[in-house]
């Protein structure tokens, strides 16, 4: 600004606010011709009247300069986010790590020390929660799930992505939508052969009258069988792995060499029944009826046997590490347990 435009502002000072402005048009339209050749912006301040325009600066800093218990705040795609620089390259796997921990690359924020991130943020808070805890649930919406490990591909998150597909592998499939009647399933098992078992994985027979039926080798993976009778029935080397078998009568029953991870077996009668070499680990035999059952040699690591009677069972060789015997009715009488 040359002397004779610093004059004429001085001189405003005593003109009123109408004149101000006409001055101030005249005085803006001279510097910016006077100075459309110089890369620099000036900015015209008069008495407070007049505010100079917002401008959008960055700041480049170096990631090492950086504190790991700082608070970052982050743009992606329009969605505010906030974190610690820990958090951030809590993977060394990860995009955010090569970016950030490394001390590689500058870091580029605005002007109120944003660090904008040029991604869909609708789906940032999952990959911040993975990397906060380890942990994010399953997400039902499969256009959703495909975003989010989309999203992680590319922030090189593997072991986000190893976690989801695990959950899609852990599923059960879809349920059948209408329940199976008695006539039905013992036609079912009439037709059935040794060489080809037979296959009910979610199927619902809650509260059917299944007794004495030869169910070997049966895959009954995640049926409900809640509720129903099964007393005398041989489900030798059967797969029950997270069925629910909550308030099942199983008296007397051959269960022995049967996948039962993760079964519900809560209230059950289980007086007299075979469990020799059968997986039971994380199974949940709350309150159920255990007397002079046979757990020779299963696996129970990991099962909850609260409130449960152990009357006379006989835990020769049993695997109860992690077991939980809270609350169990005559575990003194239980045979062969070593914990």
């Amino acid at each position: 600004m040359n002397d004779e435009q610093i004059t004429t502002i001085t001189s405003i000072n005593h003109k009123n606010i109408e004149e101000q402005d006409d001055e101030i048009n005249k005085l803006t339209t001279s510097s910016s011709s006077s100075t459309s050749s110089s890369p620099s912006t000036s900015y015209i301040t008069l008495n407070n009247h007049t505010n100079p325009p917002k401008t959008t600066t960055t700041e480049t800093v170096n990631s090492n300069d950086i504190s790991k218990d700082s608070m970052l705040k982050l743009n992606v795609g329009g969605e505010i986010y906030y974190t610690t620089l820990s958090t951030l390259i809590s993977d060394s796997n990860s995009m955010f790590y090569l970016m950030f921990g490394t001390g590689r690359f500058n870091v580029q924020k605005g002007d109120d020390g944003t660090i904008f991130i040029d991604r869909d943020g609708r789906y940032f808070h999952y990959i911040l929660n993975w990397l906060r805890s380890q942990f994010i649930p399953f997400l039902k919406d499969e256009t959703v799930r495909e975003s989010v490990m989309n999203e992680a591909r590319y922030y090189q998150i593997t072991s986000l992505i190893e976690y989801m597909q695990f959950q899609i592998g852990s599923q059960p499939p879809p349920p059948d939508i209408e329940k199976f009647s008695q006539k039905e399933i013992l036609q079912l098992v009439n037709l059935s052969h040794p060489t080809q078992p037979i296959q009910l994985p979610s199927a619902n027979l809650s509260g059917l009258d299944l007794s004495g039926l030869n169910l070997k080798n049966a895959n009954l993976r995640f049926a409900n069988l809640e509720g129903s009778l099964l007393k005398y029935c041989n489900l030798e080397e059967a797969n029950l792995e997270s069925a629910n078998l909550k308030n099942c009568d199983l008296r007397f029953s051959n269960i022995s060499c049967c996948s039962l991870q993760r079964a519900q077996l809560q209230n059950s009668q289980l007086q007299y029944s075979s469990f020799v070499g059968s997986n039971l680990s994380d199974a949940e035999l709350c309150d159920a009826q255990l007397q002079n059952a046979d757990f020779q040699s299963a696996n129970l690591q990991g099962s909850n046997l609260q409130g449960a009677n152990l009357l006379d069972t006989n835990l020769h060789n049993a695997k109860v590490q992690g077991t939980s015997f809270s609350r169990v009715i005559n575990v003194q009488r239980a045979k062969n347990l070593k914990r």
